[in-house]
């Protein structure tokens, strides 16, 4: 069974468990091995929701592949509040920015799968202003419609 599929199934089943009705942000974790040739850039172009998002540290230490977003802020400045009113270990905001930090588009992911060195982790993010419960309703149908990786065309 390919590493991805695994964590996702890690995933779907820690939504299983009992999630408040209440606002907030949570975040839950899957163990990626890095065990078989798993290719993020082309497992990510092979999905149909977006936004997509691949980074790769230039000395390929770090690389990471997100997908969806459920949090988008217009500004660095409104990524930063956000990171500061939900202290989560680790969180990170992904996107562009524009040289004039005042604009850019940057993003809290549905999904985020996360390289550094030989460890690799499979993170889902859930945040709502109203129900976590509610979110992890469509976080649910979110996993559900992820594909395997298809070959890219030659």
């Amino acid at each position: 069974m390919h590493s991805i599929t695994t964590a996702l199934d890690n995933l779907t089943r820690q939504l299983s468990q009992e999630i408040p009705a209440t606002p907030g942000l949570c975040v839950f974790d899957a163990p990626f091995p890095l065990n078989d040739a798993f290719d993020a850039l082309s497992w990510l172009a092979s999905q149909s929701s977006f936004p997509q998002f691949y980074w790769q540290q230039r000395n390929g230490d770090e690389e990471a592949a997100v997908l969806g977003a459920i949090t988008v802020f217009s500004s660095l400045d409104l990524a930063q509040r956000f990171l500061r009113q939900h202290a989560q270990p680790d969180l990170r905001i992904w996107g562009l920015n524009a040289f004039e930090p005042k604009e850019g588009y940057l993003l809290l992911p549905r999904l985020e799968w996360r390289r550094s060195g030989g460890t690799a982790t499979l993170r889902l993010h859930l945040h709502s202003d109203v129900s976590l419960r509610d979110d992890a309703r469509l976080a649910k149908a979110f996993l559900a419609s992820l594909v395997g990786i298809k070959p890219v065309p030659a």
